[in-house]
């Protein structure tokens, strides 16, 4: 059985091959079905789409690679890489791995290829041939042979009989190599496109003192209008291995922005100072510690957002800064950061003041690929907390509150309602684990949202207890339509079709029914309002199992009248 996440990741592949290459591979010339025509035009844009993603072109150019059809020669797409000496050869499967005899195909046609046999290849062959031949002529030319696919890994036989073809074409030179493109490697492309630009910046210190051991570090003063000035070329860049972005006129910014234009001399004395990180520190020859210019890649202010946020509000209200206003910064070098010291150290500076646990979440590398792949489907996802507020984007805490919903874990679920806090405290491991992928969590959250909308219109409509019910037990009702309705929630589409919409309405509904029917009869004479109900594991426990069992009964009865009712 494929991996969940497998599937997630195929679906927005298709998306975008329908989305940037379909317009450039029309349906062929054949008698064949709607389903035979789009199963071969994404194979084609696959192919295109490793060219263009090997070569770093644009699509257009890489749909020009495209040689499949008939008479192809088991080669889908072909390209000449001049600048890097590449000949690149593609073979495309827009579904499972190929298997011996698709692969056999393959290894034919590159020894075909290899050896000038082109009288075997079509006329989409003939287009490119000068380029085969120009690249077969060229000195040192490395043959790269690319097998790409929307599965997780290649056959051993395969493998078997590639390496058996890379030995045979490298017998006399070391000019055939394949690449192994599996699901994995193609989706890392797209979610590629969608990390953020590491910063580059150039930053006057002055009276700055070094440290060699065991790191590299430099602390100095640095003057407020140079940090309102990076904030306006780079803005939330600069602040992209923190745990939060600027948070905007809250108390303590305030506070600072004051202290910025009232009492400039005053800052350094005032404020804790700036903690940055960057890969590679570099000073100019001949520098002074009085001031240097100093150039740092891999820019990060990880704490002290906050102040270079409230520094550059006051340069934006009035246009410039005093040059007396200047603070205390750090500035380390991480190096290749093998032992995550980045991380340590964004973590131990900034539990100096009251943090909320939600914000450490920003040091977790699954919150940066959650949100690569959300934007992969052009969703934001905001896991750091920052002043800009975007109405369409899902932010941590909707996701966490959504997956804890959805976790089919009742003590998880309790959590949910009792303390939020415990969500990130000692469940966040479970919630964000590697096995979410961003396709899952916009649709966890999209369903949340749909029917905490349906479930707020009830208790708008409901009276008394029932209006209590609806408030309170929301979450209960969700953690009992996941236990039952796996396939439906776990669709690999991140939007709800109508479809969807209808049923989910009708099932959360029904649902909510049951529930409250059993519920109330459950705990008719204990006195107890729905709030702390649901937030008591041992009342949860045994309500689950009987709406369950409720609900068996009633499926039972619907596949078979005659059962008698209870």
């Amino acid at each position: 059985m494929p991996n969940p996440n497998t599937n997630a990741k195929k679906t927005q592949i298709i998306e975008a091959l329908k989305q940037d290459y379909f317009q450039m591979t029309a349906p062929l010339q054949r008698n064949w079905t709607p389903e035979q025509h789009e199963k071969n035009r994404l194979s084609r844009s696959l192919a295109a789409f490793a060219i263009a993603n090997l070569a770093d072109i644009t699509p257009a150019q890489a749909a020009n690679s495209i040689v499949n059809g008939e008479n192809d020669n088991g080669i889908d797409a072909i390209y000449f890489d001049r600048m890097k000496n590449l000949l690149l050869l593609v073979q495309a499967k827009a579904g499972n791995a190929p298997n011996m005899g698709d692969n056999k195909k393959f290894c034919d046609g590159i020894r075909d290829l290899v050896y000038q046999r082109f009288q075997k290849f079509n006329d989409g062959f003939a287009r490119l041939q000068q380029d085969v031949e120009d690249a077969l002529n060229a000195n040192g030319v490395k043959i790269v042979g690319c097998n790409i696919y929307l599965d997780e890994s290649l056959s051993s036989h395969v493998i078997t009989d590639l390496n058996q073809l890379k030995s045979e074409l490298n017998q006399f030179a070391q000019r055939f190599e394949w690449q192994d493109l599996n699901i994995s490697i193609t989706h890392g492309w797209l979610t590629a496109k969608q990390a953020i630009a590491p910063v580059d910046v150039v930053l006057t210190l002055e009276n700055w003192h070094c440290l060699d051991r065991p790191r590299r570090a430099f602390y100095g003063l640095v003057k407020a209008s140079e940090l309102a000035s990076l904030y306006q070329q780079h803005n939330k860049s600069l602040f992209e291995k923190n745990i939060r972005y600027y948070l905007g006129a809250e108390d303590v910014n305030l506070a600072i922005a004051e202290t910025v234009k009232e009492q400039p001399s005053e800052l350094f004395y005032l404020n804790n100072g700036l903690t940055i990180t960057c890969s590679v520190i570099s000073l100019p020859s001949g520098h002074k510690q009085e001031s240097t210019q100093f150039t740092l890649k891999d820019f990060s202010v990880v704490n002290g957002a906050q102040t270079v946020g409230a520094i550059a509000s006051v340069y934006n209200a009035s246009g410039s800064i005093s040059a007396d206003a200047k603070l205390l910064i750090t500035i380390i070098e991480l190096g290749t950061e093998i032992d995550n010291i980045g991380e340590k150290i964004t973590g131990a500076r900034n539990t100096q003041n009251a943090v909320r646990d939600v914000y450490f979440a920003a040091l977790d590398s699954n919150q940066e690929r959650l949100r690569q792949e959300c934007m992969v489907s052009n969703i934001v996802y905001e896991y750091r907390p920052s002043a800009e507020q975007n109405q369409d984007a899902i932010t941590i805490e909707q996701a966490a509150v959504a997956l804890a919903c959805f976790s089919g874990d009742t003590e998880i679920l309790v959590a949910a309602k009792k303390e939020i806090s415990q969500l990130y405290k000692r469940y966040y491991g479970i919630l964000f684990s590697d096995a979410i992928s961003g396709v899952t969590l916009c649709r966890y959250v999209r369903i949340f949202q749909y029917l905490d909308e349906i479930f707020s219109a009830s208790e708008q409509a409901a009276r008394n207890q029932q209006k209590m019910f609806y408030k309170h037990g929301r979450f209960f009702i969700l953690d009992i339509l996941a236990r039952r309705y796996k396939t439906l929630l776990n669709k690999h589409e991140v939007y709800l079709s109508e479809d969807d919409q209808i049923q989910l309405s009708r099932i959360g509904l029904e649902i909510a029914e049951v529930v409250y029917t059993v519920a109330e009869s459950r705990f008719a004479s204990d006195n107890k309002g729905y709030l702390a109900i649901f937030r008591n594991i041992t009342d949860v426990n045994p309500l689950t199992s009987e709406v369950m069992q409720e609900l068996d009964r009633r499926d039972a009865q619907a596949e078979n009248p005659n059962i008698p009712t209870v």
